[in-house]
């Protein structure tokens, strides 16, 4: 058989990483007979250079949006209905990757379509394995297989708190047929992450997949400095916050927040001062109930207007987040309403906020710094004796930067709707 592939490939402002990626594609053991440029770029550098391309396959040229400051944000405030009068105002902007994969499918010639993105190279024998995945299996899709690799000191620490050194289930490197990705099982649009994941999981519960072991593509492109990793990882959460996944990430996530939230408000007042101008009467009070109305209007937009949750995952987190709570809750209160602050009293516990809390952060520095990266095949002659510290930390600072990424990505979430 001769399978004739598509591969499509968004692209923004990295022509660089785009002729890499040209290269390694001119390189494979089984050619495709196309490639899609569906590119979003600030300039039209991409646009001249693939023009000029000569290549053994087609290179179609597809200009999906362009990129400026803002565009997206922009884009979200006059899609509001009182403002879409406005809205050619602006021109379009840049595309979101699943977007531009989506455009691509939709202009490709070919029976099968391949995924790829710039920074993404596949070894020299992706499409010929998978090809042979599909003819072994006799399945409908094969899913991407990518492992992250580091060459700076950063990369390698930002590397054992992220990803590990194992292979990954990507959408870049997946392979199906085009009829089948047109018809219903696009990637979700509007969000800059998590669409990958909840279309992975439509593909596995409706079609026959072939998940390889072996990691057949390489990225090499994680962030060499802390300050743009900390961007990247709070944009990401706040859009992954938007799907319907990871439920347990983000109870975590979330109910840190509401743990911190219950130490501070009941002592603002304290911290501030009673006669600040920043003291708030029955704080606590106030608090408790802003919390009940958030979560009551939640769940009104999201259940009764919009729709956006599946069927039980808004009651399962909100149950676990209750259970959360009032264990936390407790044991702030516990000397206060169990002993009476009797400190000869066998129920009383000195320092038990203290210990509660240094105990989450202990357990959350082992997890981060040992666990987490021994699972993720992180060698532990690179932990040991001394980098597993930092690694632990690096790995909590993220974790706090994404925290509040998802809490603003979860109330935008509930006013704007993402399209599949």
């Amino acid at each position: 058989m001769n399978p004739r592939f598509s591969i499509i490939v968004p692209t923004l402002d990295n022509l660089d990483d785009l002729e890499k990626l040209l290269a390694s594609i001119n390189s494979q053991t089984l050619l495709p007979k196309e490639v899609v440029i569906a590119d979003s770029s600030s300039t039209n550098d991409i646009e001249n250079r693939v023009n000029s391309i000569s290549a053994p396959f087609h290179i179609k040229y597809l200009r999906v949006g362009r990129a400026y400051p803002f565009d997206r944000i922009l884009n979200y405030i006059f899609s509001l209905p009182i403002l879409r009068k406005y809205q050619n105002l602006y021109p379009k902007g840049r595309a979101f990757p699943y977007e531009a994969t989506n455009a691509g499918a939709d202009l490709a010639t070919n029976e099968w379509l391949g995924f790829l993105d710039a920074t993404t190279i596949p070894s020299k024998s992706w499409l010929e394995d998978y090809w042979d995945f599909i003819i072994t299996y006799k399945c409908d899709v094969v899913l991407g297989n990518t492992k992250y690799f580091a060459d700076t000191k950063f990369q390698k620490l930002l590397r054992a708190s992220t990803y590990g050194s194992r292979g990954h289930e990507t959408a870049p490197g997946s392979i199906i047929k085009k009829v089948n990705f047109l018809n219903g099982f696009k990637i979700m649009e509007g969000v800059r992450s998590g669409g990958d994941v909840e279309w992975k999981n439509a593909i596995k519960s409706n079609f026959n997949y072939f998940s390889p072991q072996e990691h057949y593509l390489k990225y090499s492109n994680l962030a060499k400095k802390i300050f743009p990793a900390l961007k990247k990882f709070f944009i990401y959460q706040m859009y992954t916050s938007f799907v319907d996944i990871q439920h347990n990430v983000k109870d975590i996530y979330f109910g840190l927040a509401l743990l911190l939230s219950i130490i501070i408000v009941p002592k603002w007042n304290y911290i501030v001062g009673w006669d600040s101008p920043l003291f708030i009467p029955h704080i606590t009070k106030v608090f408790f109930i802003c919390l009940l109305l958030i979560i009551l209007i939640t769940f009104l937009f999201s259940r009764v207007f919009f729709r956006t949750l599946s069927n039980n995952s808004f009651l399962i987190n909100l149950l676990k987040l209750t259970i959360f709570f009032i264990i936390t809750f407790s044991i702030y209160r516990w000397n206060a309403v169990v002993a009476k602050w009797v400190e000869d009293s066998i129920w009383y516990i000195p320092h038990i906020t203290k210990i509660f809390l240094f105990s989450i952060i202990g357990a959350s520095f082992v997890y981060r710094g040992i666990y987490f990266p021994i699972k993720n095949k992180i060698k532990l002659t690179y932990l040991f004796p001394f980098n597993w510290i930092l690694v632990g930390f690096l790995g909590i600072v993220l974790d706090i930067v994404k925290a509040p990424g998802y809490i603003l990505g979860a109330i935008f979430a509930t006013f704007l709707r993402v399209r599949k």
